[in-house]
């Protein structure tokens, strides 16, 4: 684990401890979207849903007691020279699918797809007494109701014509991936491959171990997406429409339809504030989806420009005087959002 946490840090950049664990564990603050952005680490939202706050901070104390980060007073990490040589002696596994980040919960994902084959599999062999592998209740529901409304005698030649297509296309971008799903299903008579059996075939760490997961499941929520089949009939509700909550989505649709914040604030019965963050998630997640010249007028940018002329946006501190302090600050987070996007562009 200490080795997957250290490639979140940089040496050239200080970058708030708690953000990075909040973007691995997906809390979703228009805040820790902010810096995750700046800090390039977006794709790796949701990346690690499961990551206890007692275990990464035992991550972080270790690296530090390692010498391998430095911590400041503000609890911003950077990498120390020996952090960087020991990621570069590392190598770690560079992932193919983390622009899909937000298709899906991987976690969730995984469990329905382990079960969805194994009851495949059982059923090609004419066996209904097995121990099903454990997963959430919901899991087994939805694959109970799945599998019921299957062509049964189609069922395990197409899953088969499925995961080989896809094991084909992964295998395109690194055989591994194409390996470590293959090895990791349970089938009839064939347990999974544990991790540390999969990490010594494929000579890969613990930590490049978790990311290969990540990314292995993000790829086959890509191939869901886009291929029909059984297995997009099975995880294909588990597919998220877009990287934006779908209450935020509403509030996009209603202000693209030209309504005022405050009317929108009132239809939806939203604090005006509650309104001003779903459009500042618009503007991190999907900022082509907005008009800037109508949500920040080229005269605002101009004062703005003059208040905080510092091309690196993460030095700057928000500083008004103006009557309303949320507006003042919707346009300050605005502005630093846009030039942010300016100075990394």
């Amino acid at each position: 684990m200490n080795s997957y946490i250290l490639r979140f840090f940089s040496y050239h950049q200080p970058r708030r401890i708690r953000v990075i664990e909040s973007l691995l564990t997906n809390r979703l603050t228009v805040s820790n979207l902010f810096w995750g952005q700046q800090y390039g680490l977006l794709p790796w939202l949701g990346a690690a849903r499961q990551l206890q706050r007692t275990e990464y901070d035992a991550v972080i104390k270790a690296l530090a007691d390692e010498q391998l980060i430095t911590i400041d007073d503000e609890q911003q990490a950077r990498l120390t020279v020996k952090g960087v040589q020991w990621q570069e002696a590392e190598q770690p596994y560079q992932p193919h699918f983390l622009d899909w980040y937000w298709l899906t919960n991987t976690n969730q994902f995984g469990q329905r797809l382990l079960l969805g084959m194994q009851v495949v599999s059982e059923y090609a062999y004419h066996n209904a007494k097995y121990a099903p592998v454990t997963v959430g209740y919901g899991h087994m529901l939805a694959v109970k109701r799945w599998f019921r409304q299957a062509n049964h005698r189609q069922l395990a030649a197409a899953v088969y014509r499925d995961l080989d297509q896809l094991t084909t296309g992964l295998a395109s971008f690194d055989q591994r991936l194409a390996v470590f799903l293959v090895d990791g299903l349970v089938g009839h008579d064939l347990p999974a491959w544990t991790n540390n059996q999969l990490a010594e075939r494929l000579r890969l760490s613990q930590a490049d171990m978790l990311a290969l997961n990540h990314d292995l499941l993000l790829g086959v929520a890509a191939y869901c997406q886009h291929v029909p089949g059984p297995l997009q009939d099975l995880l294909g509700p588990l597919l998220n429409a877009g990287p934006l909550s779908k209450s935020t989505a509403v509030t996009l649709e209603l202000y693209r339809q030209g309504a005022a914040l405050e009317q929108i604030a009132a239809r939806r019965r939203l604090k005006l504030s509650t309104v001003r963050e779903h459009l500042l998630e618009v503007a991190i997640l999907c900022p082509e989806q907005l008009d800037w010249n109508q949500l920040l007028p080229p005269a605002k940018r101009a004062a703005l420009a003059k208040q905080y002329p510092d091309p690196d946006v993460t030095s700057w501190h928000f500083n008004s005087d103006e009557q309303d302090a949320g507006k003042a600050f919707f346009d300050y987070r605005l502005f630093q959002i846009l030039r942010g996007r300016e100075h990394h562009d």
